[in-house]
């Protein structure tokens, strides 16, 4: 199976579904996997900070260097809050896709963006956020440009023919739904689903196998849950046992500039003995010639070398938008460029916040082991100088506690006493 995201989170959420069917899974940055031996290769394609038309192109370079069989099953991962360029990517791949295999018939894309666990839904076409439409929420006043919420609408601008399939058919005959799918993909280039719950993901997942495995399945980590089992991928699990690793301090870099984030790390800060290093986003913008700047390097020094766990993060303002998220990314990826060697695991926010990291350190892959709770998935560093635990998060995802079970968590696997939500190795 391939997993081709938009961003470094997406890629390690789709990953970590694999997971729990007994599949060995790697995330690799860009093109490192293509030496990777796995069951399941999830690239992250780092696009949704691209333009539509550069985004575009890198998501055909990525499918004909990674896709040329046509027996791998293939997911575009986007975001559930759509995020990003999914009409343009979306459309460039069922292009290709059909030029790559002109024999398998018609080929089309069965989208599903809705990850109920988060809140995620799709009704009636329209993606929801905690029932509310995206464009009511305060996602649509955190990008830049107006967020659509019909999936139909948005497939239409990307000059895709679609066709909705809502939830009354998916819980209705399943005999219907699949002969339903089968005669709606002889017209239209993309099959929209419904999605309230877990159950209606499942369902979609496995009906559109009638559809052929050349395929296009798209959507956030929610459906991907379901795609193995529906396609006959599984392996057997085995628990990986208890592991320990060294007692060396946690760092968790937050970039997102969600309210959810800060609020997490604000959470940490107060109820444990994790340093709070709060940086404004001018003088994160200043770069290293600041005084400023290199002031707040030496407090994370002087932090880790004590073994204090360090939570850097952005201060708020009026400066901290989405249009700067890149480049706040790329100067916290700098602020903590040297302290690689000192800490014993990381605790990234934000997908382009993580990949800014992980390309400062020189990390390029993570071996998917387990997840700490929906949304978090939990990695080792994989063909770097040693193995560090990695909790990489979506800005938006989790609970006010959410840090404060990710460093339980990483306390315990200095215990050797944590244990993941399936920390598994998969069945070759």
């Amino acid at each position: 199976m391939l997993i081709i995201a938009d961003d470094l989170s997406g890629a390690a959420d789709c990953a970590v579904a694999c997971v729990s069917h007994g599949l060995h899974a790697v995330v690799a940055l860009g093109d490192e996997g293509v030496e990777v031996d796995a069951d399941v290769l999830a690239v992250d394609g780092d696009t949704r900070r691209l333009r539509p038309e550069q985004a575009a192109h890198e998501t055909a370079r990525l499918l004909r260097k990674h896709c040329g069989d046509g027996t791998v099953l293939l997911y575009r991962k986007f975001d559930s809050t759509l995020r990003g360029h999914v009409g343009a990517e979306l459309a460039r791949t069922i292009e290709l896709r059909r030029a790559m295999h002109p024999a398998d018939g018609r080929i089309v894309a069965v989208f599903a963006p809705a990850f109920p666990a988060a809140g995620r839904t799709t009704i009636d076409g329209r993606q929801l956020l905690h029932g509310r439409p995206l464009k009511e929420t305060a996602i649509a006043q955190f990008e830049d440009a107006a967020v659509n919420s019909d999936l139909c609408e948005l497939m239409e601008k990307a000059h895709l023919r679609s066709a909705l399939i809502g939830l009354s058919l998916l819980r209705g005959d399943g005999e219907a739904l699949r002969n339903s799918m089968k005669a709606l993909a002889k017209d239209v280039d993309v099959l929209v689903c419904d999605a309230e719950t877990d159950e209606d993901l499942r369902i979609a997942a496995e009906a559109s196998m009638i559809l052929g495995p050349s395929t296009v399945w798209a959507g956030s980590a929610g459906l991907a849950r379901f795609l193995p089992r529906a396609a006959g991928l599984t392996g057997k699990i085995v628990d990986l046992g208890r592991r320990s690793f060294a007692a060396q301090p946690a760092l968790f870099v937050v970039g997102s500039g969600s309210r959810i984030s800060l609020e997490q790390a604000e959470l940490l800060i107060a109820r444990s003995d994790t340093i709070g290093l709060r940086i404004p986003p001018e003088i994160l913008l200043a770069g290293n010639q600041s005084l400023e700047w290199r002031e707040h390097r030496l407090k994370i020094q002087s932090a880790l070398s004590q073994g204090r766990d360090l939570v850097v993060l952005p201060e708020e303002g009026p400066r901290l938008d989405r249009r700067m998220g890149s480049t706040h990314a790329a100067a916290l990826a700098e602020l903590v460029r040297p302290f690689a060697g000192a800490v014993g695991s990381l605790v990234a926010t934000g997908g382009e916040t993580a990949r800014a990291v992980f390309d400062a350190w020189g990390i390029r892959r993570l071996h998917i082991v387990g997840e700490v709770e929906p949304g978090l998935p939990f990695s080792l560093t994989s063909g770097w100088n040693r193995e560090i635990p990695v909790l990489t998060k979506a800005g938006g995802f989790g609970s006010p506690e959410t840090f404060l079970r990710c460093r339980e968590f990483l306390s315990g696997l200095e215990q050797g006493v944590a244990s993941a939500s399936g920390p598994r190795k998969g069945h070759k």
